[in-house]
């Protein structure tokens, strides 16, 4: 118990009060006063000390007394759960609050965790003095009066989490009147009290939708779910929409129940024409603020992969990413046309993964991308010595082939001639070349497939069309090739004139500027689908620092082993293609991750539409590429996890699922960028800068370390403009221990108002 200038504060007995919630103060008649900020009535309060409402009063004939029992009582209790009654059922436990409060229950909600456990109920009553609200919570030995311990559970959990869009709502009577008509809601326990004693995080990166009751605490609750929201990794996008028409205090319940005669449907279709309309007024007044990056899933990658990211990562003091995407398509390319994974009877992936960097100059892309090319390029290396020595065998053999077909013709004997030997083809695993006329005899000789390693991808995409007068050819073989299907070229000069490729497998890597991609990356290549069939990464520019740090030379001789225990894979010989994919099936267990990961992505697409409707499209067989190559990088490895290398485990499909999702988070920054504004892009530069700098600033310091403003009113304008759009607040503190003038200070990350803003919605070219 805590002494205030009020009297004391304490915590609440009648209900699980981590916090102090109570206030016990003196009359000045003497009786004792009390205050749950938690909404515990005073009768109940007395019943958990095991005292009656008449010890609050103190004797007609006695002056007041400087203590009451009351506060005794309360010093003398420290832990809440001591002398809390516990009830067989909830039913009975409801049934004492209806003695106490003198009311039936009129409504309860019960509140779930994710494996849809009940972990609390919360009991509606209308005694004469007004509705209240109480929660019966559930333990291991009965039911007791009062909230769970920890963070509370959101309303209606199960059902959210695998949500794209969530409506929540200030109180369960409207989340219930949200779902009659077929919307998924939620909200907190305990309305606008305390929204900051519920777990939110199941809303990270999910569409969310609040509809704030007409009232000024239910425009504080907005406020205060908006702020926290806007705090979780990946941050939700926000849309805040005001009914119509609401009567003071109304809420959704009241809005459907004007309109009763309306059928569930033509409700629904009324309440989401509400949010439309705020997305597009917003639109026009508003900026998309960037999404921020989250790390990469670095746990998703197997051994060795995760050892030699991690590594790397921090031997080069670079985002895990700049290692991970190209050591993913190289494992891709290591495994080829060797194996596909067969999802369904006539549905399978190959092994082929595009992926590529996006970062400025001076990242650390090119030593992270040379680091994970040099086995590969190791491997080639040796190829062509082979080459070169299989070389000048052929030329000794033809000498003698030449000696010896003079020979037979002299004899003119009836003996056959005698064989010409073959050329020797050179192995290949990487190469740099674009053009396809110039890919397609290489793949012809190695119909295993290809890596086309580059370290700037922007010739890559500078090649397409280049030589085909605008007829796009390139773009459709590379949009084949990306697919694993037939290449058919016809060339004007060498032999053959007719190339044909029964598997063209290339996977691709580099990195490329923001820039230089969103120029390369023009209307064309995005509504063609090529776009979309490029995973890409847009970390964080960091701040580079000396390190002494080194990798390991085991995790370098790992990755070098690894590849060429891929490199080692054989395919199946068929009886018409001399070089077939084996098929590898998912178990049953693995078969079930995908049949969920299926579903709820094929949800997402459905809300999607423009360029990343075609991304989420894709995805969806990266997900089940990137298990491919989990699961061979495990099985070359000796993972004894893997119980079964002929088949895709549960473990392998999580593992792509989770990248894949993670890639869906990073196009969605990426193509934000597409369809920013110049004021857009000015602010997301000044966002990733005070990032960098711990997400707090002065405006002295933008001022003097921004090159973009060059007066003190420029820094302070922009700075509001964030303010304004919702990326961050002003803060006032102190400028050092001596006191002083206080200065402000922007911090990022929080909402400054609630606006009806759709934070980085998706629109229809695709931003986000």
């Amino acid at each position: 118990m805590t002494k205030t200038a009020e009297g004391w504060r304490a915590r609440c007995p009648a209900h699980d009060d981590r916090q102090p919630s109570l206030s016990v103060a003196e009359g000045a008649d003497g009786r004792t006063l009390l205050h749950c900020h938690a909404g515990c009535s005073a009768e109940l309060i007395c019943q958990a000390l095991g005292l009656s409402v008449n010890d609050l009063f103190p004797p007609a004939t006695s002056p007041p007394p400087r203590r009451t029992p009351l506060a005794k009582e309360f010093r003398r209790r420290r832990h809440v759960d001591e002398g809390v009654r516990t009830f067989a059922t909830c039913e009975a436990a409801i049934k004492v609050l209806a003695r106490t409060l003198h009311a039936a229950p009129t409504n309860h909600w019960t509140y779930h965790d994710d494996e849809g456990e009940e972990r609390f109920v919360v009991v509606r009553f209308d005694p004469p003095t007004g509705k209240t609200f109480r929660p019966v919570r559930k333990t291991p030995t009965g039911w007791q009066i009062g909230d769970p311990p920890g963070p509370l559970p959101l309303y209606r959990l199960p059902e959210i989490t695998t949500a794209t869009r969530v409506y929540v709502t200030e109180g369960e009577k409207a989340a219930e009147a949200a779902r009659s008509i077929g919307l998924v809601a939620t909200t907190s326990a305990h309305g606008a009290q305390s929204p900051d004693k519920t777990d939110w995080s199941p809303l990270a990166g999910k569409d969310v939708v609040l509809l704030p009751d007409n009232d000024e605490p239910g425009l504080q609750y907005a406020k205060a779910v908006t702020t926290i929201l806007g705090q979780l990794r990946p941050a939700a996008r926000i849309c805040v929409v005001e009914l119509p028409d609401l009567p003071t205090r109304g809420d959704l319940f009241d809005f459907l129940e004007q309109r009763d005669a309306a059928e569930p449907e033509a409700l629904r279709s009324l309440v989401e024409g509400q949010v439309a309309l705020v997305i597009a007024e917003s639109s026009v007044t508003t900026h998309r603020l960037p999404l921020p990056s989250v790390p990469f899933p670095l746990e998703a990658l197997p051994e060795p992969l995760q050892g030699f990211v991690a590594a790397a990562s921090v031997a080069m003091r670079c985002d895990p990413s700049y290692v991970a995407l190209p050591l993913l398509a190289a494992s891709a390319a290591a495994v080829g046309n060797t194996r596909r994974i067969q999802l369904k009877r006539g549905w399978s992936e190959p092994a082929i993964v595009w992926t590529a960097i996006v970062g400025e100059s001076g990242t650390l892309k090119t030593p992270a991308f040379k680091l994970v090319m040099q086995p590969l390029r190791d491997q080639q290396m040796r190829a062509f010595q082979q080459h070169q020595e299989a070389c000048q065998m052929h030329e000794r053999a033809s000498l003698e082939f030449d000696r010896a077909l003079a020979a037979w013709k002299r004899s003119k004997s009836g003996d056959p001639p005698p064989e010409k030997p073959v050329s020797p083809e050179a192995t290949r695993f990487v190469v740099s070349d674009t053009t396809v006329e110039a890919l397609a005899p290489l793949l012809l000789a190695n119909p295993r497939g290809l890596l086309m390693a580059r370290d700037e991808l922007a010739g890559w995409l500078g090649s397409f069309d280049r030589y085909t007068q605008g007829k796009r050819a390139d773009s459709a073989h590379w949009l084949s090739m990306h697919n694993g299907e037939t290449l058919l070229v016809d060339r004007k000069t060498g032999l053959p004139r007719t190339i044909y490729v029964p598997r063209a497998a290339v996977s691709v890597t580099g990195g490329i500027q923001p820039g230089t991609l969103a120029r390369a990356m023009h209307i064309e290549h995005r509504e063609s689908g090529l776009a979309a069939r490029l995973l890409v990464a847009w970390p964080e520019r960091q701040v580079k620092t000396w390190t002494d740090a080194e990798i390991d030379p085991l995790w370098e001789a790992e990755l070098s082993d690894l590849f060429q225990q891929l490199l080692r894979l054989e395919p199946r010989f068929g009886d018409t293609v001399a070089f077939e994919p084996l098929l590898l099936p998912l178990t049953p267990e693995g078969r079930q991750v995908w049949i969920g990961f299926y579903n709820e992505h094929a949800r997402e697409q459905a809300d999607l539409d423009g360029d990343l409707s075609a991304v989420w499209s894709k995805l969806e067989g990266y997900a089940a590429r990137l298990a491919l190559v989990v699961h061979l990088v495990r099985s070359v490895s000796g993972d004894p996890s893997l119980a079964n290398a002929g088949a895709v485990d549960a473990a392998s499909v999580a593992a792509g699922i989770a990248l894949s999702r993670w890639f869906g988070h990073e196009a969605r920054r990426v193509y934000a960028m597409f369809g920013e504004t110049d004021d857009e892009t000015a602010d997301r530069k000044l966002i990733e800068w005070i990032r960098r700098r711990g997400g707090r600033v002065t405006v002295r310091e933008v001022q003097q370390g921004h090159r973009r403003f060059t007066c003190r009113e420029a820094a302070h304008a922009a700075l509001e403009q964030l303010v304004r759009t919702g990326a961050g607040v002003w803060d006032t503190t102190n400028s050092g221990l001596r006191g002083g003038r206080p200065s402000e200070v922007f911090a990022l990350g929080a909402t400054s108002a609630v606006e009806p803003v759709w934070l980085a919605r998706d629109s229809g070219n695709g931003s986000s």
